[in-house]
């Protein structure tokens, strides 16, 4: 075996042990960058699962109060509606704890931009609905609140009711304006939809 011979083996184990050392450094790079991807996404988690455990105590608690005033209609009504809301937010944050379950943290990058791109999305759309059940749900947790408290305003107060009622839909209203300006080509629908 001459030196030259030698050097060639020498030169295809130094590109071997290179070859290794890249990809090492390449996993370890990703591992970090995913790591950091995932703990940036902890916060998310645990509001999700606030929210889940707050849809839950809505739910219950304003299931107790309907199911107690079966002969008083705004009150049912009221918390039934109540209940709804409860049962959005639950949907809701099992729908965003099943998206980020979902996330391949192993897949390629282009796999990972299209699953967060489809987290955000549904992000969007819930904040439109959570946005015009506020609008709303103000009002029957309102006359709830009211009637705990020993007053109930639907017959004290039948004038006042009118009002709120108006007054919801205006917020209900207003909220549908923000939802087309936000859809809107044009300048300020652009910049509210880049805000969201």
């Amino acid at each position: 075996m001459t030196d030259l011979d030698d050097l060639k083996i020498a030169w295809k184990e130094f590109n071997r042990q290179l070859e290794r050392q890249d990809s090492l450094t390449l996993r370890q790079i990703k591992e970090d960058k995913l790591g950091q991807f995932r703990s940036g996404l902890k916060p998310l988690v645990f509001g999700q699962i606030f929210q889940l455990i707050a849809g839950a105590v809505i739910t219950i608690v304003s299931a107790d109060f309907w199911v107690g005033h079966l002969n008083q209609l705004h009150l049912l009504l009221s918390g039934l509606l109540l209940q709804a809301y409860g049962i959005l937010f639950i949907a809701f944050a099992v729908r965003d704890l099943m998206l980020i379950r979902r996330l391949d943290y192993s897949a390629p990058i282009v796999v990972i931009q299209k699953q967060l791109a489809e987290l955000r999305a549904w992000h969007i759309r819930a904040a439109i609905w959570y946005g015009v059940a506020g609008s709303v749900v103000w009002l029957p947790v309102l006359i709830i609140i009211l009637h705990l408290l020993g007053a109930d305003i639907w017959i004290q107060k039948p004038r006042a009711v009118w009002w709120l009622l108006t007054s919801a839909f205006v917020c209900l209203a207003f909220n549908y304006g923000l939802v087309l300006l936000a859809r809107s080509p044009g300048k300020y629908g652009r910049a509210l939809a880049g805000s969201w």
